[in-house]
Protein backbone atom coordinates (compact mmCIF):
# COMPACT_ATOMS: atom_id res chain seq x y z
CA UNK A 1 0.00 0.00 0.00
CA UNK A 2 2.75 2.52 1.01
CA UNK A 3 4.61 1.71 -2.08
CA UNK A 4 1.12 2.78 -4.38
CA UNK A 5 1.13 5.91 -2.07
CA UNK A 6 4.76 6.73 -2.98
CA UNK A 7 4.29 5.94 -6.87
CA UNK A 8 1.28 8.12 -6.89
CA UNK A 9 2.78 10.69 -4.81
CA UNK A 10 5.78 10.87 -7.21
CA UNK A 11 3.55 10.82 -10.17
CA UNK A 12 1.19 13.71 -9.18
CA UNK A 13 4.82 15.73 -8.21
CA UNK A 14 5.71 14.88 -11.93
CA UNK A 15 2.50 16.04 -13.16
CA UNK A 16 2.77 19.51 -11.82
CA UNK A 17 6.03 19.69 -13.09
CA UNK A 18 5.27 19.19 -16.09
CA UNK A 19 2.16 21.55 -16.02
CA UNK A 20 3.92 24.46 -14.33
CA UNK A 21 6.62 23.91 -16.96
CA UNK A 22 4.19 24.03 -20.12
CA UNK A 23 3.09 27.13 -17.92
CA UNK A 24 6.35 28.98 -17.98
CA UNK A 25 7.52 27.85 -21.17
CA UNK A 26 3.74 29.40 -22.63
CA UNK A 27 4.44 32.46 -20.57
CA UNK A 28 7.54 33.03 -21.49
CA UNK A 29 7.84 32.19 -25.27
CA UNK A 30 4.35 33.61 -26.89
CA UNK A 31 4.10 36.88 -27.76
CA UNK A 32 1.39 39.08 -29.36
CA UNK A 33 2.20 39.71 -33.50
CA UNK A 34 0.92 43.06 -35.20
CA UNK A 35 -1.87 42.05 -37.37
CA UNK A 36 -2.21 43.69 -40.97
CA UNK A 37 -2.40 47.45 -39.96
CA UNK A 38 -6.52 48.40 -39.89
CA UNK A 39 -7.32 51.55 -41.31
CA UNK A 40 -11.05 51.26 -39.56
CA UNK A 41 -8.96 51.22 -36.04
CA UNK A 42 -6.30 53.09 -36.90
CA UNK A 43 -6.77 56.61 -39.17
CA UNK A 44 -9.48 58.65 -37.71
CA UNK A 45 -11.49 59.98 -40.68
CA UNK A 46 -10.55 63.47 -41.26
CA UNK A 47 -7.73 64.46 -38.73
CA UNK A 48 -5.36 65.87 -40.71
CA UNK A 49 -7.84 68.81 -40.90
CA UNK A 50 -7.97 69.01 -37.36
CA UNK A 51 -7.17 72.49 -35.62
CA UNK A 52 -5.17 71.05 -32.50
CA UNK A 53 -4.27 74.78 -31.65
CA UNK A 54 -8.09 74.55 -30.24
CA UNK A 55 -7.46 71.37 -27.70
CA UNK A 56 -6.86 72.87 -23.83
CA UNK A 57 -3.73 72.44 -23.04
CA UNK A 58 -3.31 68.90 -21.01
CA UNK A 59 -3.40 69.19 -17.20
CA UNK A 60 -2.81 66.64 -14.17
CA UNK A 61 -3.64 65.14 -10.89
CA UNK A 62 -1.69 62.57 -8.96
CA UNK A 63 -2.97 59.25 -8.06
CA UNK A 64 -2.58 57.50 -5.04
CA UNK A 65 0.91 55.81 -6.27
CA UNK A 66 1.96 59.32 -6.94
CA UNK A 67 1.74 59.14 -10.79
CA UNK A 68 0.31 61.14 -13.08
CA UNK A 69 -2.96 61.13 -14.52
CA UNK A 70 -3.73 63.53 -17.49
CA UNK A 71 -6.43 65.20 -19.12
CA UNK A 72 -7.91 67.50 -20.87
CA UNK A 73 -10.57 70.69 -19.43
CA UNK A 74 -13.29 71.68 -21.81
CA UNK A 75 -15.56 74.56 -19.81
CA UNK A 76 -19.71 73.78 -19.38
CA UNK A 77 -21.79 74.31 -16.93
CA UNK A 78 -20.44 73.45 -13.70
CA UNK A 79 -23.26 70.86 -12.39
CA UNK A 80 -22.69 68.78 -15.32
CA UNK A 81 -19.56 66.71 -15.50
CA UNK A 82 -18.80 64.23 -18.53
CA UNK A 83 -15.61 62.10 -17.68
CA UNK A 84 -14.97 61.20 -21.37
CA UNK A 85 -12.04 58.31 -22.29
CA UNK A 86 -10.68 57.42 -25.00
CA UNK A 87 -10.34 53.65 -27.04
CA UNK A 88 -7.29 51.45 -27.38
CA UNK A 89 -3.83 52.33 -28.43
CA UNK A 90 -5.52 56.59 -28.16
CA UNK A 91 -5.35 59.02 -25.68
CA UNK A 92 -7.54 62.11 -24.62
CA UNK A 93 -5.83 63.90 -27.32
CA UNK A 94 -8.30 62.44 -30.18
CA UNK A 95 -11.56 62.92 -28.22
CA UNK A 96 -11.15 66.59 -29.64
CA UNK A 97 -13.95 66.38 -31.49
CA UNK A 98 -16.61 64.42 -29.38
CA UNK A 99 -15.48 66.60 -26.19
CA UNK A 100 -16.64 69.80 -28.37
CA UNK A 101 -19.45 68.36 -29.62
CA UNK A 102 -20.53 67.36 -25.17
CA UNK A 103 -19.42 70.52 -24.81
CA UNK A 104 -21.74 72.70 -27.24
CA UNK A 105 -24.40 70.40 -25.24
CA UNK A 106 -23.49 72.06 -21.68
CA UNK A 107 -21.07 69.37 -20.41
CA UNK A 108 -17.87 70.55 -18.65
CA UNK A 109 -15.55 67.33 -20.52
CA UNK A 110 -12.64 65.93 -18.96
CA UNK A 111 -10.96 64.00 -21.51
CA UNK A 112 -8.62 61.81 -20.06
CA UNK A 113 -5.66 59.58 -20.67
CA UNK A 114 -6.14 56.52 -18.86
CA UNK A 115 -2.92 55.25 -17.22
CA UNK A 116 -0.58 53.62 -19.55
CA UNK A 117 -1.20 56.26 -22.40
CA UNK A 118 -0.83 59.74 -23.48
CA UNK A 119 1.08 60.30 -20.42
CA UNK A 120 -0.20 59.34 -17.72
CA UNK A 121 0.95 56.82 -15.79
CA UNK A 122 4.68 55.47 -15.62
CA UNK A 123 4.59 53.48 -18.63
CA UNK A 124 3.66 53.09 -21.61
CA UNK A 125 0.95 50.04 -22.10
CA UNK A 126 1.28 48.94 -18.55
CA UNK A 127 -0.64 49.59 -15.13
CA UNK A 128 1.09 48.27 -11.73
CA UNK A 129 -1.39 45.75 -10.76
CA UNK A 130 -5.34 44.34 -11.97
CA UNK A 131 -7.90 47.58 -11.21
CA UNK A 132 -5.56 49.87 -10.55
CA UNK A 133 -7.81 51.97 -13.67
CA UNK A 134 -10.62 51.35 -11.36
CA UNK A 135 -8.58 53.49 -8.66
CA UNK A 136 -7.19 55.96 -10.79
CA UNK A 137 -11.08 57.27 -11.55
CA UNK A 138 -12.26 56.96 -8.21
CA UNK A 139 -8.32 59.47 -7.47
CA UNK A 140 -9.63 61.82 -10.51
CA UNK A 141 -12.84 62.43 -9.25
CA UNK A 142 -11.67 63.39 -6.40
CA UNK A 143 -8.50 65.50 -7.68
CA UNK A 144 -10.46 67.58 -10.03
CA UNK A 145 -13.12 68.11 -7.89
CA UNK A 146 -16.43 66.70 -9.05
CA UNK A 147 -17.36 64.41 -6.14
CA UNK A 148 -18.78 67.63 -4.30
CA UNK A 149 -22.63 67.65 -4.18
CA UNK A 150 -25.06 68.88 -7.25
CA UNK A 151 -22.62 67.64 -10.03
CA UNK A 152 -24.68 64.96 -11.94
CA UNK A 153 -21.73 63.13 -13.54
CA UNK A 154 -21.41 61.02 -16.50
CA UNK A 155 -18.93 58.48 -17.62
CA UNK A 156 -18.86 58.50 -21.32
CA UNK A 157 -16.09 56.18 -22.88
CA UNK A 158 -15.50 54.96 -26.81
CA UNK A 159 -14.68 51.49 -28.07
CA UNK A 160 -12.37 49.96 -25.18
CA UNK A 161 -12.79 52.82 -23.26
CA UNK A 162 -16.80 52.25 -23.75
CA UNK A 163 -16.03 48.77 -22.27
CA UNK A 164 -14.60 49.90 -18.92
CA UNK A 165 -17.72 52.67 -18.85
CA UNK A 166 -20.12 49.40 -18.67
CA UNK A 167 -17.15 47.40 -16.13
CA UNK A 168 -17.54 50.63 -13.85
CA UNK A 169 -21.23 50.61 -13.93
CA UNK A 170 -21.52 46.96 -12.94
CA UNK A 171 -19.20 47.29 -10.46
CA UNK A 172 -17.80 48.17 -7.20
CA UNK A 173 -17.69 51.62 -8.74
CA UNK A 174 -20.73 51.99 -10.11
CA UNK A 175 -21.29 55.05 -7.33
CA UNK A 176 -19.08 57.61 -8.67
CA UNK A 177 -21.12 58.28 -11.54
CA UNK A 178 -24.77 59.25 -12.38
CA UNK A 179 -24.82 57.65 -15.76
CA UNK A 180 -23.53 55.97 -18.14
CA UNK A 181 -22.67 56.12 -21.98
CA UNK A 182 -20.91 53.89 -23.82
CA UNK A 183 -20.15 54.39 -27.62
CA UNK A 184 -19.11 51.88 -29.37
CA UNK A 185 -18.23 49.82 -27.09
CA UNK A 186 -16.26 46.56 -26.44
CA UNK A 187 -18.24 43.78 -24.33
CA UNK A 188 -15.87 40.65 -24.71
CA UNK A 189 -14.44 38.12 -27.48
CA UNK A 190 -17.32 36.14 -26.63
CA UNK A 191 -19.93 37.99 -26.51
CA UNK A 192 -22.27 38.57 -29.98
CA UNK A 193 -21.60 41.94 -30.72
CA UNK A 194 -17.71 40.94 -31.40
CA UNK A 195 -16.70 40.05 -34.83
CA UNK A 196 -13.01 38.16 -34.85
CA UNK A 197 -10.63 39.46 -33.47
CA UNK A 198 -12.71 42.65 -33.42
CA UNK A 199 -12.75 43.15 -36.86
CA UNK A 200 -9.07 42.31 -37.29
CA UNK A 201 -7.91 45.35 -34.92
CA UNK A 202 -6.58 42.60 -32.09
CA UNK A 203 -3.90 40.21 -31.96
CA UNK A 204 -4.27 38.50 -28.80
CA UNK A 205 -1.41 36.41 -27.26
CA UNK A 206 -3.97 33.59 -26.31
CA UNK A 207 -2.02 31.22 -25.20
CA UNK A 208 0.23 33.08 -22.96
CA UNK A 209 -3.64 35.39 -21.79
CA UNK A 210 -4.88 31.37 -21.10
CA UNK A 211 -1.67 31.05 -18.88
CA UNK A 212 -1.22 34.23 -17.12
CA UNK A 213 -5.32 33.95 -16.14
CA UNK A 214 -4.88 29.86 -15.04
CA UNK A 215 -2.34 31.68 -12.51
CA UNK A 216 -4.47 34.48 -12.10
CA UNK A 217 -7.20 32.59 -10.62
CA UNK A 218 -5.21 30.71 -8.10
CA UNK A 219 -3.44 34.12 -6.72
CA UNK A 220 -0.68 34.13 -8.18
CA UNK A 221 -0.25 37.29 -10.60
CA UNK A 222 2.73 36.63 -11.93
CA UNK A 223 4.35 37.98 -14.96
CA UNK A 224 1.44 40.03 -15.50
CA UNK A 225 3.24 43.22 -16.79
CA UNK A 226 4.25 41.25 -20.41
CA UNK A 227 2.82 41.90 -23.80
CA UNK A 228 -0.42 40.22 -24.15
CA UNK A 229 -2.38 42.10 -27.30
CA UNK A 230 -1.04 43.94 -30.23
CA UNK A 231 -3.13 46.58 -32.45
CA UNK A 232 -3.37 46.60 -35.62
CA UNK A 233 -1.72 49.75 -36.47
CA UNK A 234 2.04 50.72 -36.85
CA UNK A 235 2.25 53.36 -34.42
CA UNK A 236 4.98 53.41 -32.21
CA UNK A 237 4.45 53.86 -28.59
CA UNK A 238 4.78 57.45 -27.55
CA UNK A 239 2.53 59.98 -25.85
CA UNK A 240 -0.26 60.11 -28.30
CA UNK A 241 -0.40 56.37 -29.17
CA UNK A 242 -0.01 53.01 -27.62
CA UNK A 243 0.20 49.87 -29.73
CA UNK A 244 0.79 47.24 -27.00
CA UNK A 245 -1.14 46.48 -23.74
CA UNK A 246 0.12 44.15 -20.94
CA UNK A 247 -1.89 41.73 -19.56
CA UNK A 248 -2.66 43.36 -16.34
CA UNK A 249 -3.84 46.65 -18.75
CA UNK A 250 -6.14 44.21 -20.96
CA UNK A 251 -7.58 42.78 -18.08
CA UNK A 252 -8.11 46.12 -16.46
CA UNK A 253 -10.13 47.39 -19.27
CA UNK A 254 -12.54 44.22 -19.79
CA UNK A 255 -15.70 43.20 -18.36
CA UNK A 256 -14.29 39.72 -17.67
CA UNK A 257 -15.13 36.31 -18.15
CA UNK A 258 -18.29 37.07 -16.20
CA UNK A 259 -19.66 40.18 -18.68
CA UNK A 260 -23.11 38.69 -18.43
CA UNK A 261 -23.16 39.31 -14.52
CA UNK A 262 -21.69 42.74 -14.96
CA UNK A 263 -24.27 43.77 -17.49
CA UNK A 264 -26.95 42.19 -15.35
CA UNK A 265 -25.91 44.52 -12.33
CA UNK A 266 -25.89 47.74 -13.76
CA UNK A 267 -28.95 49.92 -12.18
CA UNK A 268 -27.63 53.94 -13.00
CA UNK A 269 -29.50 54.74 -16.48
CA UNK A 270 -27.13 53.64 -18.81
CA UNK A 271 -27.37 54.26 -22.83
CA UNK A 272 -24.90 52.47 -25.84
CA UNK A 273 -24.31 54.44 -28.90
CA UNK A 274 -23.14 52.50 -32.40
CA UNK A 275 -22.43 53.20 -35.43
CA UNK A 276 -24.66 50.87 -37.86
CA UNK A 277 -21.67 50.15 -40.19
CA UNK A 278 -18.82 49.19 -37.53
CA UNK A 279 -16.38 47.73 -38.88
CA UNK A 280 -15.28 46.10 -35.74
CA UNK A 281 -18.49 45.52 -33.92
CA UNK A 282 -21.60 43.68 -34.75
CA UNK A 283 -24.43 47.29 -34.31
CA UNK A 284 -27.25 45.17 -34.73
CA UNK A 285 -26.70 42.67 -32.27
CA UNK A 286 -26.35 45.33 -29.20
CA UNK A 287 -29.86 45.84 -28.68
CA UNK A 288 -31.25 42.10 -28.77
CA UNK A 289 -28.59 41.35 -26.85
CA UNK A 290 -28.66 43.87 -24.22
CA UNK A 291 -32.53 43.44 -24.10
CA UNK A 292 -31.75 39.69 -23.48
CA UNK A 293 -29.39 40.69 -20.24
CA UNK A 294 -30.73 44.25 -18.56
CA UNK A 295 -33.48 45.66 -20.78
CA UNK A 296 -32.50 49.23 -18.76
CA UNK A 297 -29.49 49.53 -20.87
CA UNK A 298 -30.53 51.26 -23.69
CA UNK A 299 -29.43 51.15 -27.53
CA UNK A 300 -29.22 53.42 -30.34
CA UNK A 301 -27.58 52.92 -33.60
CA UNK A 302 -26.48 55.44 -35.77
CA UNK A 303 -26.97 55.07 -39.58
CA UNK A 304 -24.18 55.32 -41.81
CA UNK A 305 -21.38 55.48 -39.82
CA UNK A 306 -18.17 53.37 -38.96
CA UNK A 307 -16.39 52.54 -35.56
CA UNK A 308 -14.03 55.92 -35.81
CA UNK A 309 -16.86 58.53 -37.39
CA UNK A 310 -18.44 58.07 -33.72
CA UNK A 311 -15.53 60.29 -32.65
CA UNK A 312 -14.96 62.18 -35.86
CA UNK A 313 -18.14 62.66 -37.74
CA UNK A 314 -20.36 65.89 -37.25
CA UNK A 315 -23.60 64.03 -37.56
CA UNK A 316 -22.50 60.75 -35.31
CA UNK A 317 -20.89 63.15 -32.28
CA UNK A 318 -24.14 65.16 -32.29
CA UNK A 319 -25.67 62.00 -31.84
CA UNK A 320 -23.87 61.32 -28.76
CA UNK A 321 -24.35 64.40 -27.68
CA UNK A 322 -28.27 64.04 -28.16
CA UNK A 323 -28.04 60.77 -25.90
CA UNK A 324 -26.08 62.44 -23.21
CA UNK A 325 -28.95 65.55 -23.16
CA UNK A 326 -31.43 62.44 -22.82
CA UNK A 327 -29.81 60.68 -19.85
CA UNK A 328 -29.04 63.41 -18.41
CA UNK A 329 -32.43 64.86 -18.47
CA UNK A 330 -34.34 61.56 -18.24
Amino acid sequence: MKRWIRRLTFGLGILVVLTVGALAAVIAFDSPSAPPVLAAGNTIPGIAQWNFAESPKVQSVKARDGAPLNYRLYPGRADRAVVLMHGSTGSGTEMLKLAQALQAAGATVYAISLRGHGGSGTRNGDVSYRGQLDDDLADLVKGVGIDKQGVHRTLAGFSSGGGFVLRIAGGPHAGLFDDYLAISPFIAPDSLTNKPNSGGWAGVALPRVVALSLLDRIGLPWFQGLPAIHFATQAKADDRRTPVYSFRLMASLQLGLDWRAVLARIKAPTRIVVGADDELFNAAQFQPMMQAINPRIGVTVVPGHGHLDMIADPSAVSAVATAWRQLTEG
